[in-house]
């Protein structure tokens, strides 16, 4: 967690305006940004560190057994994923527990009673689209996603399972999502879909070792509005009125 770092407790309250908020709180939200109106629309007010040691330890085994298995630099790179939580009490749980299959209401790209899914971008977390006051928390989890298979979304009740040999699902239309793709398909294309394999069994860990809950954060949504264009009228009015005013202020220089 780093030396600067208070080692008390598993939720750690980090000041908004400390160097901790700054230089390892804030990068990972705003360097994961798929809307361009993001950077003046999110304010983050409070944050915690998330310190447990448990999973902490379990993350760090996992990604040792797989460099010893002979994964990759480019499998074990480690990176943030974001998760969206309405209520404080729900996202302050996953410090505890970790994240635990069956959490999410996403099903298209593996069954999320096996597996758990995550967020690529900070600022697509919902089918929605943000809107003006919104307010909510933003767990931020660490991912070493492992070996990745691209698949077909699928949308029929026989959910794709997890595929022996790979540790991460995601969609093959992750890469053809930009900032104009409707929020729908953007926030379901750009899920990684994380599981578990039990080693000579076919059931799955119930909280994957590969993510790892790293911050908990407030935010709050305030996308400014275009101003409405005046009316002819309008601007009638104001262009009388600076008439007025200069003839007034003419004759009494006279």
């Amino acid at each position: 967690m780093g030396k600067d770092v208070p080692k008390e407790g598993v939720l750690v309250p980090v000041s908004p305006g400390s160097a901790i908020f700054h230089d390892r709180i804030l990068p990972p939200l705003h360097n994961s940004y798929l809307y361009e109106e993001s950077k003046k629309a999110f304010i983050y007010s409070s944050a915690h560190l998330i310190n447990n040691g448990n999973l902490q330890k379990r993350y760090a085994a996992f990604r040792e057994e797989k460099r010893k298995s002979g994964y990759t630099d480019e499998e074990l790179h480690e990176t943030f994923g974001f998760l969206l939580f309405e209520d404080e009490s729900k996202a302050n749980k996953l410090s505890d527990s970790g994240l635990l299959v069956g959490h999410s209401s996403a099903s298209t790209i593996g069954d999320p009673s096996k597996g758990v899914y995550v967020s690529k971008y900070s600022d697509c977390l919902d089918l929605k689209r943000w809107y003006c006051g919104k307010s909510g928390h933003i767990a931020i989890v660490k991912l070493t996603k492992g070996r990745v298979k691209e698949v077909n979304e699928n949308y029929t009740l026989n959910l794709t399972a997890p595929t022996e040999g790979f540790d991460c699902h995601e969609s093959d239309q992750l890469k053809a999502v930009t900032p104009t793709t409707s929020s729908f398909l953007a926030f379901e294309r750009t899920q990684h879909y994380l599981y578990e394999l039990r080693k000579g069994r076919r059931d799955t860990e119930m909280c994957p070792r590969h993510v790892c809950p790293f911050a908990i954060v407030a935010f709050s949504y305030g996308k400014a509005e275009p101003a409405a264009p005046e009316s002819s009228e309008k601007r009638e009015e104001k262009t009388g009125k600076f008439y007025v005013l200069m003839f007034r202020a003419f004759f009494s220089l006279i």
